[in-house]
């Protein structure tokens, strides 16, 4: 029974390790979105909508390995030479899953970074148009005020 749990949280393992590779390739998508001169609304949100998806399922594999790590710890501890393939099995995918892990914080600082600077341009942007389309209905309300008969007359003859 422990045999059939071990394999259980070593495949929670592999599709961890899947799912942070997904998330990687997300990252890198998103970062070339970002690096673009024209915002994309629409492949920002899909991409993150797809990130939340990724996440979500990560939640779900981490309960779901503590859950039955909880139910063998004891049966791991007192049996660990019998047990040794599995435990190095999963230290190995445990090893790779914190590396993708420390990568991905990598890719998500430098996103964030970008994110920001995007924001700020487009607050930048914002505040230009509006304070074009301020001085311009300014400008069109003096104007409506000028009646249409001549300021000034030459009155030499």
């Amino acid at each position: 029974m422990t045999t059939n749990y071990l394999q259980i949280m070593i495949d929670s393992l592999k599709k961890k390790k899947d799912i942070l590779d997904k998330i990687i390739v997300l990252n890198e998508t998103q970062n070339k979105i970002l690096s673009n001169t024209e915002f994309e609304h629409d492949a920002f949100e899909n991409n993150m909508h797809e990130k939340g998806e990724c996440i979500d399922e990560l939640e779900k594999l981490d309960e779901g390995f503590q859950s039955v790590f909880d139910r063998i710890k004891e049966e791991l501890s007192d049996n660990k030479h019998m047990y040794s393939d599995e435990i190095e099995t999963m230290k190995t995918l445990i090893k790779a899953v914190t590396e993708l892990g420390a990568k991905i914080e990598v890719q998500e600082a430098r996103n964030k970074v970008k994110v920001e600077a995007m924001f700020r341009r487009e607050r930048q942007e914002h505040k230009e148009a509006k304070r074009s389309a301020s001085m311009a209905k300014s400008y069109y309300q003096n104007m409506s005020r000028v009646s249409d008969e001549p300021q000034f007359m030459d009155t030499k003859q």
